[in-house]
């Protein structure tokens, strides 16, 4: 399930008579939301238990890098949690763990090092299947360009208010990606984030949106073109702050092999 504001979907109505550049690959406008938004993820936490099987603790994006495929998220939001247990669900809801994490081992005021990486690939080639759900950023950050020419920017997640977490009462866990249409807004004080304004004020608190994946869909030489945004840090109603794609880049660069 997702979720959509209206005058998001204006915005994204707008690009339904296009086609969009994924990675050289063209996108009808009307699928385009869709196929960005399911590089996001709920994170969850496999707990060893006969009934609780798994805890939700929030968003991650996966993408693929120099052949690795990584499920990327913010620290604060594994904070306490038994890295070697965060898992993924696969769609028969098997529960898969990484195959080791990467963080940066040093504390910082700037969120560029807010950023853990779960390294998935070792599970895809076992399940070939996942593959897909992986971003490729061979694509590289979206080119400078004047605000005008950002068609828009696309968040997804999974806030803690929308999933349905009935396990005792129903044995049921119900997942729900929403997505939300932002706007660039300003460059704070931390060069290595960008702030973007939703179009409309959420409806609820998106706790649970950090590590969700940022898209942005830009015009480029007259062509509508989709670049990986980054990643979530932080937000509220009516703000989210972005951790910019060349410092996600550089992370990765820091703490993989070449």
């Amino acid at each position: 399930m997702s979720h959509e504001n209206r005058l998001g979907d204006t915005i994204l109505e707008n690009l339904c008579g296009l086609a969009v550049d994924v990675n050289g690959l063209i996108i009808p406008g009307q699928l385009i939301e869709g196929v960005l938004s399911r590089h996001a993820f709920n994170l969850v936490v496999n707990r060893n238990h006969e009934v609780y099987k798994i805890s939700l603790v929030g968003s991650g994006t996966a993408v693929r890098y120099r052949d690795r495929e990584i499920l990327l998220t913010t620290k604060h939001q594994v904070r306490g949690i038994d890295p070697r247990q965060v898992a993924m669900l696969t769609d028969d809801d098997n529960i898969i763990t990484s195959a080791g994490f990467r963080q940066y081992n040093v504390e910082s005021d700037s969120d560029a090092y807010d950023i853990v990486a779960f390294d998935f690939t070792a599970p895809c080639a076992d399940r070939p299947e996942l593959k897909k759900r992986f971003f490729d950023l061979r694509g590289g950050a979206p080119p400078a360009s004047l605000n005008v020419n950002v068609l828009a920017i696309v968040l997804s997640g999974f806030p803690v208010a929308d999933q349905a977490y009935e396990v005792y009462e129903k044995n049921h866990i119900g997942l729900a990606r929403r997505n939300i249409t932002c706007e660039p807004h300003e460059q704070p004080s931390d060069v290595a984030l960008l702030r973007v304004r939703t179009v409309q004020p959420l409806e609820i608190d998106p706790d649970g949106m950090s590590g969700g994946s940022a898209f942005v869909i830009q015009l480029v030489d007259g062509q509508p073109r989709a670049y990986f945004g980054g990643i979530v840090v932080r937000g509220g109603r009516e703000f989210f702050s972005i951790l910019k794609p060349g410092f996600v880049v550089a992370f990765l660069d820091a703490v993989f092999d070449p």
